[in-house]
């Protein structure tokens, strides 16, 4: 299962995968990563803070919902505050086999839901540094994958695996994955173009134990090119708690349910 953070891959919430030590490739390193517990459902806040060059930082507050239904999971987020954004929501059903994720936002101020679809998906999140995919996941069937090393970071050695992906209108041509030995979890990656230029960074920490899951409490994706970075932080996580599927669902956000 393709799952959210995906490469949000990235609020990367995974449940420790049995016997690390036995010899894998890069694609079987990469499908026990995607195949990672997240708990039938969570809810959490999110802060995502927009960091420039220059001036003060912008914060934002966010309500992040999420449902594994086996061969879907669908992920829902309501933007709380800053005034400009409230009410604000991004939808997206997952599925399994290679299907591309249905993806939709809801703008309040236009009071219209946009489908997000194609080289939209290559657009960034609500002017963050992360694009739609990245919010989205990316399923394996997309890339080729190799083992290129191993590397510690923040103290563990992690697999380095190169993601080349197959078409050339990706948001990004090669992504550089790091995947912690000891369970599974993304610790960090590099995102360059078909050039080979360096485009973003990202950093991950904070990675930790929550009712058994593993959670990282931090992912911070910095653009080299123009300086600026964004930051997510998760807090408040509850995991397998009953959740409506009317929660995931366009008229759940064009009808203000999402808090």
């Amino acid at each position: 299962m393709k799952k959210f953070f995906g490469t949000m891959g990235f609020l990367v919430l995974i449940l420790l995968p049995a016997g690390p030590g036995f010899s894998q490739n890069a694609y079987d390193i990469m499908k026990a990563a995607d195949e990672r517990y997240m708990g039938d459902t969570a809810a959490y806040t999110l802060t995502m803070t927009l960091i420039s060059k220059r001036g003060s930082p912008r914060i934002r507050e966010l309500g992040y919902y999420f449902k594994d239904y086996g061969d879907t999971a669908k992920t829902a987020m309501v933007f709380r505050s800053p005034k400009d954004v409230e009410g604000s929501c991004y939808l997206a059903w997952s599925y399994d086999g290679g299907r591309d994720d249905d993806t939709w936002i809801y703008l309040p101020g236009m009071k219209r839901t946009r489908r997000i679809s194609g080289s939209g998906r290559n657009g960034d999140f609500m002017g963050s540094d992360f694009t739609y995919e990245d919010m989205g996941g990316r399923d394996l069937s997309q890339d080729d994958f190799t083992l290129k090393d191993e590397e510690a970071v923040d103290g563990r050695v992690c697999w380095l695996i190169e993601a080349k992906a197959k078409d050339a209108k990706a948001s990004y041509a090669v992504r550089l994955i790091r995947i912690r030995k000891d369970n599974y979890v993304t610790a960090g990656a590099e995102y360059y173009d078909r050039q080979g230029k360096l485009l973003k960074r990202l950093k991950v920490s904070g990675i930790k134990q929550a009712d058994g899951i593993w959670i990282a409490e931090k992912m911070e994706m910095t653009n080299v090119l123009n300086e600026h970075s964004t930051v997510i932080e998760i807090k408040d996580t509850a995991f397998n708690i009953p959740l409506e599927d009317s929660l995931f669902t366009v008229a759940a956000m064009e009808q203000g349910r999402l808090r």
